[in-house]
């Protein structure tokens, strides 16, 4: 018996070879995919009329725009800054109007003040800087894999106890702007 088994694995191993699979080659194809990032931010003045200043003005609130955020990336981060695109003699992080002579030209007339008021459209939370400063807030929400935004910006006038006391201006001109900036992180 033991001179067959030698015969028996050679046996075993030269059909093995003659009818088992051999490996001719290896290799891997590879598969790649892209989906672009795509950030829309929209801007839509709703304010179309300029100021006509009175007392009756004191302590009230005017849409002077909405806005629309979004964003296919949940890895970034976005921030809204609003702050006065014009200085005043109060400082370059106040918010106010300023008074100007008829060539558009700084006049020496006392600012008017103003603060600014942010509603989210979608869940009417809101934020405002009481204070007439710069402000700035993240902007998004994350839904799925997107972020997502509906809003409206607003400017306030201080109330008669807050010191809007329209006798202490200068008739005249009047110009303020806000400068909206969206910042990814």
């Amino acid at each position: 018996m033991r001179k067959g088994l030698p015969a028996i694995m050679i046996l075993l191993t030269l059909t093995a070879l003659l009818y088992g699979q051999r490996t001719l080659f290896v290799g891997t194809i590879p598969l790649n995919g892209k989906i672009p990032l795509q950030e829309t931010f929209s801007l839509d003045l709703t304010l179309s009329s300029e100021f006509v200043f009175t007392q009756e003005l004191g302590g009230k609130e005017f849409e002077v725009a909405t806005y629309e955020f979004s964003s296919n990336s949940p890895d970034l981060q976005y921030e809204m800054k609003l702050s006065p695109g014009i200085a005043s003699s109060l400082g370059s992080d106040v918010f106010a109007f300023r008074n100007i002579t008829e060539e558009g030209l700084p006049s020496e007339g006392p600012p008017i003040p103003f603060s600014i008021s942010l509603k989210d459209l979608d869940d009417e939370s809101s934020l405002s800087a009481g204070d007439s400063r710069s402000m700035k807030k993240r902007v998004g929400t994350l839904v799925g894999s997107r972020y997502k935004e509906r809003g409206s910006i607003s400017m306030v006038f201080p109330t008669l106890d807050e010191g809007f006391h329209i006798e202490e201006f200068s008739s005249g001109l009047y110009e303020a702007s806000i400068l909206v900036e969206v910042l990814a992180n």
